[in-house]
This record gives structure tokens, sequence and C-alpha cells, in this order.
């Protein structure tokens, strides 16, 4: 009995521990699953739906840029994107030799894409229509094509510095381009696909769909014409004189609208990766100089509006003068002479300069500077906007206020000499340069440019007449227009050295900075011409290029001609001057 007790107890034993391992075995697959399908569901579901859809971005068309009449700058054409399914490419060696036949680059670099094990590889972005066709007529297997579009410039180098240029993801990288991409750009839509273990769409899978929105158009002030006419121009002048580049601003100065600006030498933005950084960069807005001569007119139109002097006040000036330790002269000796402040301008007396800036003082000085926007961005809408460089009072030398007056030890862009300009031009009101017209797609969107009066409107008139005896009795004589009267100053500034104090022996900006019809200005050019050889002055090298934007511009524009006193002397030789 004892024995069969012992034999029953064992059996029961190994039961409960058979019972007990299973049951915890049981327990062990329980929370497993538990495990799998509660807690880490989520996490293997989002990774099973990664393997069988494919998310793909589905472009926007990016809005066009037009100039003021409409004529389109940038556009959008259509294009393709043409990628492969790799596990359905038959024969990637074969594949790849037809793709680089059509689309150009390596036969290698397609193979490799079509040989990765994937099912999805981009083969070529924003293919023109023309290629993609070609690409599509192959029939190759594994080869797809979604719809896209392609950034172009119609006329090429037209405004490329304004205009800028875009990259692969029709993202803005310069210019205009990138200054506005939030609105020409558009938001992405979407495409998500399911798709079998080779790539495949499964027929009746899910999909979703999110539908690109558009990018909205802009109209720019810039001109097309003249725009065009300013290249061709600025062009010109730099291969005559042999220059380094040259820069030329065409303005509005009633309201900143800016009708061309252009910078030598260019490129073309179709071509964007071939150019150097110097060709793409829009001088105007992000290059500083001394401007020279082209100040007097500034530091002048402060002493009248400082009711110092009138056009008509006399000066005995000396042939040189010191100031600071440092000793001052003309351009071209002269004997002592008794000129009004009119005189000093058209002449383009440095001496004289220093005569009206002593007035003022360094305090009254830099007032007025910087009431013409001389120590601020002028606040154009362009990216990359530089201010130029005058220093406070305080931290000035004994000898700044002789070389401030006639435009050395100051520096600026010529976008700022050109707002500066603007404030005689239009009635002593500062005015916004900007690029932004209109936007045709927001009608809800009101533009409102700021403007600021920094002069007097007196000051003003009798400017543009001290400015306009520059043309008919001065050193602008070869600015003239016929029919037309003109205001204006020349300038011949020494270029600073970049290696140090002082300036570079032999280089000069030459420029012609004016604004017509002088009774009633409605357009400024200013033009600058850095580095010319064989000559050197303003008058010579820059005001016939002003001239003849000039004449363009009044006639393009249909402004009436008026009828002045020396309209007709656009052959006098201007009287070299700084």
């Amino acid at each position: 009995m004892g024995a069969v007790r012992k034999k029953r107890t064992a059996a029961r034993g190994r039961f409960v521990f058979v019972w007990v391992c299973t049951l915890l075995a049981l327990l062990v697959v329980a929370g497993k699953l538990i495990q799998l399908q509660v807690v880490a569901a989520p996490a293997y579901a989002q990774r099973a739906a990664a393997q069988r859809t494919r998310d793909v971005t589905l472009p926007p068309k990016r809005g066009s840029i037009y100039d003021r009449e409409g004529e389109p700058l940038a556009v959008s054409v259509e294009a393709r994107t043409i990628y492969a399914t790799p596990y359905l490419v038959e024969d990637p060696s074969s594949a790849a030799e037809a793709l680089a036949g059509i689309l150009g680059g390596e036969a290698a670099t397609y193979e490799e894409r079509l040989s990765k094990r994937s099912g999805f590889v981009y083969i070529a972005r924003k293919v023109d229509m023309e290629r993609a066709v070609a690409v599509e007529k192959l029939d190759l297997a594994g080869i797809g094509f979604l719809e896209d579009s392609r950034r172009t410039y119609p006329s090429g180098e037209l405004a490329c510095q304004v205009l800028g240029f875009v990259g692969v993801d029709d993202q803005g990288l310069a210019g205009i381009e990138q200054y506005y991409d939030e609105i020409l750009a558009g938001t992405p839509g979407t495409l998500l696909a399911e798709r079998d273990p080779f790539g495949r769409l499964i027929p009746g899978g899910v999909m979703h769909a999110e539908e690109p929105v558009d990018g909205q158009n802009i109209v720019l002030t810039i001109d097309k014409d003249i725009q065009y006419q300013t290249q061709i121009a600025l062009n010109e002048a730099v291969e005559k004189w042999n220059a380094a580049s040259g820069t030329v601003v065409i303005m509005d100065p009633r309201n900143g609208d800016i009708l061309a600006m252009a910078s030598y030498p260019g490129f073309n933005p179709n071509k964007y990766r071939e150019a150097t950084p110097d060709a793409i960069r829009n001088r105007a807005v992000t290059d500083t100089y001394e401007p020279g001569s082209t100040v007097k007119s500034l530091t002048a139109a402060a002493v009248i509006d400082k009711g110092l002097a009138t056009p008509d006040t006399m000066y005995d000036l000396p042939s040189t003068i010191k100031v600071g330790g440092r000793t001052i002269g003309e351009a071209h000796p002269r004997p002592r002479a008794n000129w009004s402040l009119t005189e000093i301008v058209t002449k383009s007396s440095n001496v004289g300069a220093v005569k009206l800036g002593m007035e003022l003082g360094p305090e009254g000085l830099y007032e007025y500077f910087d009431r013409f926007g001389l120590t601020e961005k002028t606040g154009v809408d362009f990216p990359g906007e530089v201010k130029g460089w005058l220093p406070p009072t305080g931290q000035w030398s004994a000898s700044t206020i002789g070389t401030v007056p006639f435009g050395q030890g100051v520096s600026m862009t010529t976008l700022q000499l050109a707002r500066a300009l603007s404030a005689i031009a239009n009635e002593g009101a500062l005015p916004t340069p900007h690029f932004l017209q209109a936007l045709p797609d927001d009608q809800l969107t009101r533009l409102v440019w700021p403007t600021k009066n920094v002069l007097s409107p007196e000051t003003s008139r009798v400017m543009q007449e001290v400015m306009g005896a520059v043309i008919t009795e001065g050193t602008g004589g070869s600015a003239a227009v016929p029919g037309y009267t003109v205001a204006g100053k020349t300038g011949t500034a020494q270029k600073a050295r970049t290696d140090g104090r002082g300036y570079a022996a032999g280089k000069y900006v030459a420029s012609f900075s004016g604004f017509l019809p002088a009774e009633d200005p409605q357009v400024l050019i200013i033009v600058n011409i850095d580095e010319p050889r064989n000559a050197i002055y303003g008058g010579v090298v820059a005001a016939p290029v002003f001239s003849r934007l000039a004449e363009f511009a009044v006639s393009h524009l249909k402004i009436p001609p008026t009828t002045v006193l020396g309209s007709d002397d656009s052959t006098v030789t201007p009287v070299p001057a700084p």
C-alpha cells in the first residue's frame, strides 16, 4: 500500500509540474501575442505600410514672373520627371545605354540606379517634353513618368541678376525668385499608393492623393524693353573702355519703381550652374563704392535746405585747401577763383564742396546724409542688400569733414545713391525702391511702399535747376538729350584699396547720375563704369551711356519733350572733372 501511495504521489507531482509548465508556456505565448497584437501592433503596421506603399511628392507649378507690361520674364513649362522601379527592369545595362543616349550623362550612372534593390528611384527630373517623349517611345520595362514643370527664362540673360534662378526642387536660390519664393512656389501635393513586392501598383489598392496648389504670378516694375537697352548699352560701354565691370539703375523717382537694373558681366539663368559668382551678383544692391563727385549735389542740397546759401551765393576758392593736415585740390589745377554755389556744382570743384561741407559742419553734414538714407538700407525687395559706410561724427578724423562733402571717405551702393537723388527729383520725398508692382492672383493684398520727406520742395526745385546747369554749362554736356531738360552730376571716384588704407593707383569709377525732364522728373538713371581704361572721367565715359538710355526711356514711356535752352547742345565736350 505504501508503495502504491508513493507512485500516485509521484504521478500527481509530474502532472502538476507539466500543468504548470504548460500554463507558463501559454502565458508566455499570450504575452507575446498581446505584445505583438496590442503593444507593438502600430509599429509593425507602420513598417508594413512603408513596405507596401510609396509616397510620391506632386510638385506644384511655380508662378510666372512678368514685366510691367505683362511680358513673361520667368515661366514654368510642362516637363516630366522620369523614375524607375528597378525590380521590373529586365536588362539594366541596355536600358542604361538607351537612357544615356537621350538624356545624356554616363550609362554607368543610370545602370547603378536601375540595379538598386528598391521600388522607386529617380532617373532624371524636370526633363523637357521632347526628350521625355523620346524616352517614353523606348517602352522600357520598369520606367515611369510623373507630371512636372520646368523653370525657363524666355529672354535668356535679360534681367538675369534681378530674376535670379531656382534649383532642381523649384526653390528660389537667388534674386526675385528667392525673395518672393513663398508666393511663387505654391504648395506640393502627395500621392500615396500600394505596391506589391516588385514595386507594381496593386489594382484597387489604397490610394490617397492631395493635389498641389500652384504658385501665384507676380508682376514686376521692370520694363523689358528698357532693361534690354540698358544691358546692351552697358555691355558696349564696358567693352569700349576695357573696364572691369559696370552697373546701371533706372528708376522712377516719384514712386521708387525700378524700371531697369543691370550689372556686367551677366549670365544665362537657364544655365546658372555655368555662371561665376561675379556674374550672378547684383552689384547695384550688394556692392558698395566711394561715389566721388556725384555726392556734391547732395552736399549742395543740404546747404541750401539748411538756409546757409542760395545757388547764387559766392565763395572764394583757393587753388587748394588744407583740412586736418590734408591738402585737397582740384582734379585739374586752377588759380584762385570766386565761384557761386551753382558753379561749384557745375564745374565739380572739390575745394568748393569742402567749403560747403565746412559750412554745414560735421553734425549738419551727417544729419543730411542720414536723411538721404546713406546710413541705412534702402528697403528694396531683394535678397542680400547691403548698406554703405558713413561713420558717426564721433569717429571722424580731423580731415573727414574735408573728404565726405565730395564723396571720399563715404561709401554706398548704386541703389542707395539712386534713392538719395530721388529726393531732389521728387520734391524732397525719399521713396522706397522696389521691384514688385502687382500680385494679380491676390486681390486682397494692397502694396504700400513708404516715402519720407527729407528736403523742402523749394530746395528740390532749386537743385533741379543747379543740376540742370551741369548739362548746359558744366561737365555733363555728353548727357544731354535733345528736346529734354536734363539734371545730373558727373563723378570720377578713386577706388579704395582692398588690401589696406588709401586708394588704388590708377583705378577709378566713372559715373553719371541724373534725371529728366529736369522740371518734372520721371526717369532717374545712375551709370557706373568700374575701372575704365584710356579715359577715366564720368563726363566722358558714363555720361554718353546716360544720354543713350535716357533718350530711349523718354521715347518708350511717351514722356513729352520740353523746349529748353541748351537742349540741342548734345555735342558739347564735357569739362573733365572729378
